[in-house]
């Protein structure tokens, strides 16, 4: 399927879709240093698109989108891990039920490559 079919048919996509398509954009964009290996770029990539791109936009209200959070559970569905920062049970990022509005996320990219896109590895808190 062509991209732009992909955008006409699906306003929005699962995070779990859309995770490997960003993660390539910024893997071209990466600045390539004489250490850097192919697993751990793409594996900083993806971390950066989820942290950064994602989390962190769709958060703010920069991207339109809906962010899922589930707790981190035992295998009986019990919450079982604390956070140390809040003290309260831990929660993870559930990709297959979070969004993003697949235009929204196209007009942010667009800004950003006209901007002269820099992809770090560096994850915004």
């Amino acid at each position: 399927m062509r991209f732009s079919q992909f955008v006409a048919r699906n306003e929005n996509v699962s995070l779990t879709d859309i995770i490997p398509w960003l993660q390539l954009i910024y893997f071209n964009a990466h600045n390539w240093d004489v250490d850097d290996s192919i697993p751990n770029v793409l594996y900083s990539k993806r971390k950066y698109v989820i942290s950064n791109v994602l989390e962190y936009n769709i958060d703010k209200g920069i991207i339109e989108g809906k962010l899922v959070y589930e707790y981190i559970c035992d295998d009986e569905g019990n919450p079982c891990a604390i956070d140390p920062d809040t003290e309260e049970f831990a929660t993870e990022l559930n990709l297959d039920k979070s969004y993003v509005n697949i235009k929204s996320l196209t007009n942010h990219l667009a800004n950003d490559i006209e901007d002269g896109i820099e992809a770090p590895d560096k994850i915004k808190k």
